[in-house]
């Protein structure tokens, strides 16, 4: 399964797997978003390309932290090893 997002509002769904190249690929589409919400029901992986992607283009902050949902483990794993806790709010 390739990578693709989709915006609806202001939630930003990532589905698929998320390596370099599909951050490549998907980053002028990724660079535009605006969300505020961050819904990962349907990502099957993703690696440190992907999440410095989310990170840089969505800019969270400790003030505006980045609600994200339906984290699977290997990601929420990823992202409290690089320390984002603070930047992300985790929903189900």
């Amino acid at each position: 399964m390739s990578a693709e997002l989709k915006l609806e509002q202001q939630t930003l769904r990532l589905i698929g797997e998320w390596n370099a190249d599909d951050v490549a690929a998907q980053w002028p589409q990724l660079a535009k978003c605006q969300a505020t919400e961050l819904d990962l029901a349907k990502l099957k992986r993703i690696d440190s390309a992907g999440i410095a992607a989310i990170i840089t283009a969505l800019k969270p902050e400790p003030s505006n932290r980045l609600i994200v949902k339906h984290c699977p483990d290997q990601a929420k794993q990823l992202l409290t090893l690089y320390e984002l806790d603070a930047l992300l709010q985790f929903e189900n």
